[in-house]
Order: structure tokens, then sequence, then C-alpha cells
């Protein structure tokens, strides 16, 4: 199926590995120009080289304002124009509610629901005037069904969907679509090192926590990025222009709610 996105420009936070790379390789595939962003000049490199193309790297910590600003012109400069926006961060401290600072809901809120939403800030208008423009932002299945011990990720990432669910239904019938995607249990570096939370036992390994996480998962596996990212495209599609406003559980039937 030919997505209609060929020639579109993209930028893609926190897309230097796991999720935000499967989504930007999967836009790249159907012909997107795509910016990467992330923490690390060297994975970063990486990640770009691997995509190939024009694909570029912007070094950037979305947690911090001028970083957001400067992200955002590198983007536009190199793509002339954005008209594709993922906004993804990578997970705030996993641990008890009791054990979580004021000062880490003040970091987790900056760069989780921040970042996303000075993006999207940017992003929209020139959307909106084109009259052509999508918006995916990353989010959980904590979102619908809170994780065990992460507390901040269950109350930002719920936070979220009610801010890009408002900023969809107001510019609904200006040709841009604002979607979140909640991803469960998927094969990433970030998945390894939380598992063992989510099984609520801190004494295993990495590798065992896991484990022990897949064999919750009524698929009886973990998901790959190459899944995600391809259910991340097609929202992007010409296709999709009649879904907007949702939150779409990506997570091998982990989550139980009917909606």
């Amino acid at each position: 199926m030919d997505l209609g996105i060929k020639g579109e420009g993209a930028l893609v936070l926190a897309s230097s590995r796991g999720l935000g790379f499967g989504c930007a390789r999967a836009l790249a595939q159907e012909g997107v120009r795509v910016v990467l962003n992330g923490l690390s000049e060297d994975n970063g490199r990486k990640a770009a080289q691997a995509i190939g193309g024009d694909t570029i790297f912007v070094q950037a910590n979305v947690s911090k304002p001028e970083d957001r600003a400067r992200l955002w012109d590198e983007a536009q400069d190199h793509l002339g124009e954005i008209s594709i926006l993922v906004t993804n961060a990578y997970g705030p401290k996993a641990g008890p509610f009791v054990e979580r600072s004021n000062e880490d809901w003040r970091d987790a809120f900056e760069q989780t629901f921040v970042s996303a939403i000075d993006m999207a800030y940017r992003a929209a208008p020139p959307m909106v005037e084109r009259g052509w423009g999508r918006i995916i932002n990353i989010s959980s299945m904590s979102a619908k069904e809170p994780s065990t011990n992460t507390p901040l990720g269950n109350s930002l990432k719920a936070g979220l969907l009610g801010a890009f669910g408002t900023l969809a239904r107001e510019i609904a019938d200006k040709g841009v679509t604002v979607n979140s995607l909640l991803p469960g249990p998927f094969d990433t570096d970030l998945l390894q090192k939380f598992a063992k939370y989510m099984v609520n036992d801190e004494s295993l390994s990495d590798a065992e926590g896991v484990a022990k996480f897949a064999e919750t998962v009524p698929a009886k596996r973990l998901g790959t990025i190459e899944e995600f990212g391809a259910v991340c495209a097609f929202l992007c599609s010409r296709q999709a222009a009649y879904m907007t406003a949702q939150a779409i559980s990506v997570d091998g039937a982990v989550v139980r709610t009917m909606l």
C-alpha cells in the first residue's frame, strides 16, 4: 500500500533507538525525509546511517526549553517544512509513589509532558496553514491501565492524552490529525531496564525481568519496533485522514479495558 506521504518531512523525538527509531525508520521507508533526535551523538549518528538517505540527527535534550527551540529550528532548516511530528521522551524514574520527590515530579513533567506540548505548539499552526499534517504522541499503555511502580509515567502519560485529544478536536477540520499510540511490552532498551519493576520484583536481573514480563502478555511475546513503526506510519498516511483524537493501544492484548 502506498501511504501517500513520500516527500513529507518528519521530526521524530527520542528516535536514536527504541520505538522512536522504529517510527522514524518506517516513515523513511515510505519516502519521508526524517530528522532524528536523542541525547547521544554516537547513537544518533549510527541511527541516521542505519536509515540512510538524507536522514540527519540533531542532538538535543527535550527536557530543556533551549534545546527544544534549537531542535525545531535545525529540523525546519533541513526539512523546509515539518508536516509530521512524532513526540516521544525517555521514561521517567521508576519506583513507588512515596519514594518520588517533588523534584522527580518536576523533572518528569518537563521531560515527558512539557516537551511534547511545546513541540505540538510549534508544529500545529503551520500544519493548519498548509491544510495537512500529522502529530503522533508516543504514550504508554499505563495511560489506560496504571503500571506497577511507575507513578510518574502513569500520571503524565494520561495527562497528555487529554491535551492531545483536545488539540485534535480543535483542528480536526483543518486537515491535521492528532493521535496517541500506547505501546505495551516491546523489545527495547527501556523495557530491559523497567521490566523487573513492572513485575514488582527488583531482585531479578534485567533479562529475568523481561522474560517474566513477557509471560504476562496474552500474545506470549514482546512486540518489535518494526511492528510499532508500521502502525505509526499508517497513522501518518493519507488513508488515515479520518482517524484523529484516538489513543490506540499496541500491546499484545495486555490492557484489559474495552475502550
